[in-house]
């Protein structure tokens, strides 16, 4: 009984002991607290400084206490701050003075790989620091509402910069300013993406760094977060494998749908409206002359298909004719020589008798992107190219023909009149 009444009156010391020092500590916060608001009451702000200091050294002591660090002393984080020498330093010594990776290490350690903290080191004035996203004195967890880096604040939060035409030229962030575009696209309106949600946040890298989340190759991955079926069925096609290799000519998701201005398929501004594709989104790729070239593909089927009944139906404003994806599927587009293709010879029936219930195994047959051309590359090709040939000499002839025959009529009537 004596050693468990030792062990109990340990215990009640040493809980004394710990209860003391966080007392201890509290009243040292609030005692430095309240030192430091001495100078530095948000009360101030009703009148003008008598020492001309920038008014951002203001601190409001309600909002301080309510925040993420309200139990904390000033010194906690101002710690090379001694003596009040350091008013002189103004501003920018207060907030060199702050050091956020003493207490948030694995942040620093991101943000440190990130494209903001290198922007800094490089000594661009306009690149964001800790506080520029998280606030200084008032910081609220991510969860809450109030906070600059809740759900429905990063926008806002990320559009200091970002929405602002100078910074955007300065950097080169292209030509479209990403806050206005992001404000009209189909994520805006479901308010569950945000900036974050596809750059990140504290590892935000620059495109071109192979571990960016907007990395050409990582794209996929990035949007795959929220859409993972399309993403499955995306990297087993053509364009997810080669994308997936580095080739920088094949499309992501962002090549045919936008980056920040992504808009629904129902939205005629939309690349994959059913108006947009065959006209628009595949023709940037498969009639271009560059990639036919380091493909070894012809554009010949985009011309092909404009030349067709499809084609020139859906030239004519007929949304219900077949076009690109009707055929070769979406997001699993493969090769023809895949049998999982859409396009496969097995498969052609039942692709066909999606438009047209019944189609029989000859309806299929027919080659779809033939080109009229004695140059064909088969014989099928080669007599429609003749039989054109045929056709145009033969309406020439007998078109001409009969101009020529009612000129000559006209002027011989015309010469009978003079005598």
């Amino acid at each position: 009984m004596k050693g468990r009444e030792v062990g109990m009156s340990t215990w009640v010391v040493l809980s004394g002991v710990v209860s003391l020092f966080v007392g201890l500590m509290v009243g040292v916060a609030r005692a430095d607290l309240s030192f430091c608001l001495g100078c530095h009451q948000d009360e101030s702000l009703k009148k003008q400084d008598p020492r001309g200091r920038s008014l951002s050294l203001f601190v409001s002591e309600a909002g301080f206490k309510s925040s993420v660090h309200g139990k904390l002393s000033c010194s906690s984080c101002h710690t090379r701050i001694k003596d009040d020498r350091h008013a002189e330093g103004g501003k920018k010594a207060a907030d060199k003075s702050v050091h956020c990776g003493t207490c948030h290490r694995e942040a620093e350690k991101e943000y440190q790989q990130g494209l903001h903290s290198k922007l800094i080191m490089k000594g661009t004035e306009r690149a964001a620091n800790c506080y520029d996203c998280h606030g200084k004195h008032n910081i609220q967890p991510s969860k809450n509402p109030k906070s600059m880096t809740h759900v429905s604040n990063i926008e806002r939060t990320c559009n200091r910069c970002h929405s602002d035409v100078e910074f955007v030229k300065e950097h080169a962030l292209g030509a479209t300013i990403p806050g206005e575009a992001f404000q009209k696209s189909v994520h805006k309106k479901t308010g569950e993406v945000t900036c974050t949600s596809c750059h990140g946040s504290h590892n935000l890298r620059s495109l071109i760094d192979p571990k960016s989340t907007i990395f050409r190759s990582n794209i996929p991955q990035t949007c795959g977060s929220c859409h993972p079926d399309i993403t499955k069925q995306f990297t087993e096609s053509i364009h997810g494998v080669l994308a997936a290799r580095g080739r920088t000519d094949s499309p992501t998701c962002t090549t045919c749908h936008g980056i920040h201005g992504i808009k629904a398929k129902v939205d005629p501004d939309s690349p994959v409206n059913e108006r947009r594709i065959a006209l628009t989104t595949c023709p940037q790729c498969h009639a271009a002359e560059r990639i036919s070239r380091e493909y070894k593909i012809t554009t010949t089927p985009v011309k092909s298909y404009y030349d067709s009944f499809h084609g020139l139906s859906y030239r004519g404003g007929d949304t219900y004719s077949a076009n690109c994806a009707s055929c070769h599927g979406v997001h699993d587009i493969r090769p023809s020589s895949d049998p999982k293709s859409m396009v496969y010879k097995d498969n052609l029936q039942k692709t066909c008798g999606n438009c047209h219930p019944g189609a029989s195994e000859n309806f299929a047959k027919g080659k779809m992107h033939a080109v009229a051309s004695t140059a064909g590359e088969d014989f099928g090709e080669k007599v429609v190219g003749w039989v054109r040939i045929t056709y145009i000499i033969l309406i020439v002839c007998v078109i001409g023909g009969m101009i020529f025959f009612n000129f000559t009529d006209w002027l011989r009537k015309t010469i009978d009149r003079m005598h």
